[in-house]
C-alpha cells in the first residue's frame, strides 16, 4: 500500500521533473578576462590558460606554462507575480527564489617547446541553478526546491596544422546532480499536501572540439563545438506523508527511480580583430540544439512515464570591444543576446528562463610580462518567463542574476 501511494507521487514529480534540466542552458562564462564582454570572440582565442575552456585549439598561440584560476559569486534575484490562480493553490509569489551560488574555474597549459603541440587540462562548471521558494506558494505543485549542478574535469590537445589553422580536442568528464523538492497535489483539499522529493547524480564523457584560423596577426577566427550530455540521474524519490492521511504524519517513504535528462550540443563560431594598438572588437554567433530534447522519462521499479519537453532551439549572439589604455590597464565591455528556449504554456518554475540578454564589464592590469590579474561584472536579464498552467499563471517581476569574479594568469 506504502509504495502504491508513493506510485502515485511519481506522476506529480515526472511532471515537474521533466523541465529542470532542459531549461539549464549552458553557461557562456567561465570566470575568465573574456567574461569582460560577455564572452564575445571567446572561441576565437583569449589570452592566458582559460582560452582552452572555449576553444582547445587556441592554445597553440600561447608561450610558456600557463596557471589561470578564478573566484567569484552569482548573486540571483527571482520573485514570481501570480496573475491568476485557484482557491486551493492560494496567492503565495514564492518569496525571493534566488540562491546566491560560487563560480570559479582553473586551467593549466604546458609548453612542450613544440612549435606544434599543446596541451591543458581545466575543471569548470559547464551549467547550474538554485531556487528555494516559499512552500505554500501558489507553483508548489512545480517546485518548492532546484539544486542542479553540472561540472566538469577535461583535459585538452591542440596540434597547428599550418602557420594559421589549429585544430584541438578537449574529453570532458563530467559529474551532475540533481535535487528537485516538491508538493504533491491533493485529492482531499482539507488536508496538507504530502511532500515529494527526487534526487540522483551521475557521471560521463562529452567532447568539446575546436579549430583556429589567424587569418593575420591582427584578425583570427574560430569554431568549437560542445557534444550534448545525457545525464541519467540514479537515485531515490521519496514522499513524505502528511497529517490526516493513510500514512502517519511525517512518515517517510523511498523507491530508487531514474531521471534522464540532456544538456543539447551546442556550436559556437567567433572572430576577434585589433583594430589599432588600442582598440579590438569581438563577436559570437551560436546555437543550441534544444529541439533535441524530446520526452523526458522517468521510471521506478514499477512505474515509468515520460514528459514531453516542448523546447526550441536557441540562438546565441554577442559583440564586445575591448580597450588598452596603456602597456598594464586593460577595460572591456560587452553584450550577449539568447533567444527564447520555450512558449509559456510550457515553461516550468523550476528554471524560468525566457530570453536572456547579458551586460559585461571587466578589467585586467599587468603586473609584469608573467603575472596579470583581473575581473569583470556581468548581470544576466532572463526576462519575464511568463507561466500559463492550467490552475495558475503569472510572471516574474524580477528575474535576473548578477556574476561578480576576479581571476588571475600566471606564466612560468
Amino acid at each position: 500500500m506504502r509504495k502504491s501511494i508513493l506510485g502515485c507521487a511519481v506522476a506529480a514529480a515526472m511532471a515537474s521533473a521533466g523541465n529542470a534540466m532542459a531549461g539549464g542552458l549552458w553557461l557562456n562564462e567561465y570566470g575568465d578576462f573574456s567574461g569582460g564582454r560577455a564572452s564575445a570572440g571567446a572561441s576565437a582565442g583569449v589570452d592566458g590558460a582559460s582560452t582552452i575552456m572555449h576553444n582547445p585549439a587556441s592554445s597553440t598561440r600561447l608561450k610558456g606554462n600557463q596557471l589561470f584560476v578564478s573566484a567569484g559569486a552569482f548573486l540571483p534575484q527571482t520573485k514570481f507575480d501570480p496573475k491568476y490562480t485557484s482557491p486551493a493553490l492560494g496567492s503565495g509569489n514564492g518569496g525571493d527564489a534566488g540562491e546566491a551560488a560560487p563560480a570559479g574555474g582553473s586551467a593549466y597549459v604546458h609548453d612542450f617547446g613544440s612549435d606544434r603541440w599543446s596541451a591543458g587540462i581545466y575543471a569548470v562548471g559547464l551549467s547550474g541553478a538554485g531556487l528555494d521558494y516559499d512552500d505554500d506558494w501558489v507553483g508548489r505543485n512545480q517546485a518548492t526546491k532546484v539544486d542542479l549542478l553540472v561540472a566538469a574535469v577535461v583535459p585538452t590537445l591542440a596540434y597547428k596544422l599550418t602557420d594559421k589553422l589549429s585544430i584541438g580536442v578537449g574529453v570532458e568528464y563530467w559529474y551532475s546532480n540533481l535535487n528537485l523538492h516538491l508538493r504533491v497535489p491533493r485529492i482531499d483539499q482539507d488536508k496538507e499536501q504530502a511532500r515529494a522529493s527526487v534526487n540522483g547524480d551521475d557521471t560521463g564523457f562529452g567532447l568539446k572540439l575546436g579549430s583556429m584560423y589567424e587569418l593575420t596577426d591582427r584578425t583570427r577566427f574560430g569554431i568549437a563545438y560542445q557534444s550534448k550530455i545525457d545525464a541519467k540521474f540514479d537515485g531515490d524519490l521519496k514522499l513524505v506523508a502528511p497529517g490526516g492521511g493513510i500514512l502517519p504524519p511525517g512518515t517517510e517513504e523511498s523507491v530508487s527511480s531514474r531521471t534522464e535528462l540532456t544538456l543539447a550540443d551546442q556550436a559556437r563560431f567567433a572572430m576577434h580583430h585589433d583594430l589599432d594598438e588600442q582598440w579590438s572588437v569581438s563577436l559570437t554567433l551560436g546555437w543550441d540544439n534544444w529541439s533535441q530534447l524530446g520526452d523526458v522519462p522517468l521510471s521506478t521499479d514499477n512505474r515509468s512515464a515520460a514528459v514531453p519537453a516542448r523546447w526550441h532551439d536557441t540562438y546565441h549572439y554577442a559583440w564586445g570591444a575591448e580597450y588598452r589604455l596603456d602597456p598594464r590597464w586593460a577595460f572591456t565591455s560587452g553584450v550577449a543576446y539568447d533567444t527564447n528556449p520555450v512558449d509559456a504554456q510550457n515553461r516550468n518554475a523550476q528554471l524560468p528562463l525566457d530570453r536572456q540578454v547579458r551586460y559585461a564589464f571587466g578589467t585586467r592590469y599587468t603586473i609584469s610580462d608573467s603575472l596579470n590579474v583581473g575581473g569583470y561584472v556581468n548581470y544576466v536579464d532572463l526576462g519575464r518567463a511568463r507561466i500559463e498552467s492550467k490552475r495558475w499563471g503569472g510572471e516574474y517581476q524580477d528575474n535576473g542574476a548578477l556574476q561578480l569574479v576576479a581571476n588571475l594568469n600566471w606564466t612560468f
